[in-house]
């Protein structure tokens, strides 16, 4: 797998970045995706998509094919994913796909086959893939993770358009529409913490693990990250759920 070269000469060849993510609901179950593109002169893109009956496989796998789509023409890019699922198809499964038909080492089909095709035929050498641990505080993964939660649970969210830019450098703008209070009050702060609504349970947890221990394996389990009571009245509102 060819990787983005480190040592540039100039801005020009700097790699643009794009972050991705899916989510379900169910899994299968309504899911959705996101991704988020950063361009080096400071503009941010981002897109969203949803499907009514699919997988988490399936939206991380969506994600990463418009991706490759929408930076067809930058000459240098690296992918940003939290899915082993697509790292390991990337970097080590599909080649030995392809060459047995699209089978597997034990003779099985391929699962989503029709979107390892996809990436396959827009696969280039000038893109790296790079993994990020999901829900590990990387703040343009979180923000990918909003989006395709939003876009699984049918919610409306704002989208950054592609003109926005930093400001100041290193702090990312995610849509014009947002005023800078609301932009304070969903940056990723420390006293931040998790919700989750399993069977009309709500529990506020410190730590992503303990929340992902609450809502594993539960199709109708409802999580999400939490900045402050303020964010979570907006969550909790969202869900129909009224607050203690």
């Amino acid at each position: 797998m060819a990787r983005v070269k480190k040592n540039h000469d100039s801005k020009d060849d700097l790699p643009v970045y794009v972050y991705t993510d899916g989510a379900c609901r169910g899994n299968p179950g309504p899911g959705g995706w996101g991704l988020r593109i950063l361009y080096q002169d400071g503009r941010v893109l981002e897109e969203g998509g949803a499907a009514r009956d699919t997988t988490n496989n399936r939206m991380e796998l969506s994600a990463a094919v418009k991706a490759l789509e929408l930076t067809a023409r930058e000459p240098y890019v690296v992918i940003v994913t939290d899915s082993e699922y697509v790292r390991q198809g990337i970097t080590s499964w599909l080649d030995g796909w392809k060459r047995r038909g699209w089978k597997t080492v034990k003779g099985d089909r391929v699962l989503n086959r029709d979107l390892w095709e996809k990436m396959s035929e827009r696969l280039r050498p000038n893109v790296a893939w790079e993994y990020v641990a999901g829900h590990s505080g990387d703040r343009d993964n979180e923000r990918c993770d909003r989006i395709a939660v939003a876009f699984a649970e049918g919610r409306p969210i704002d989208l950054a358009d592609g003109s926005c830019l930093e400001e100041p450098p290193g702090r990312r703008v995610f849509t014009r529409a947002r005023s800078a209070k609301k932009r304070k009050r969903r940056s990723n702060t420390p006293g931040q913490y998790y919700l989750s609504l399993v069977d009309g349970v709500l529990t506020r947890h410190a730590t992503w693990p303990e929340c992902e221990a609450v809502v594993k394996g539960r199709s109708r389990a409802r999580f999400k990250k939490c900045a402050d009571r303020a964010e979570e009245a907006e969550i909790l509102g969202s869900w129909g759920v009224r607050r203690d």
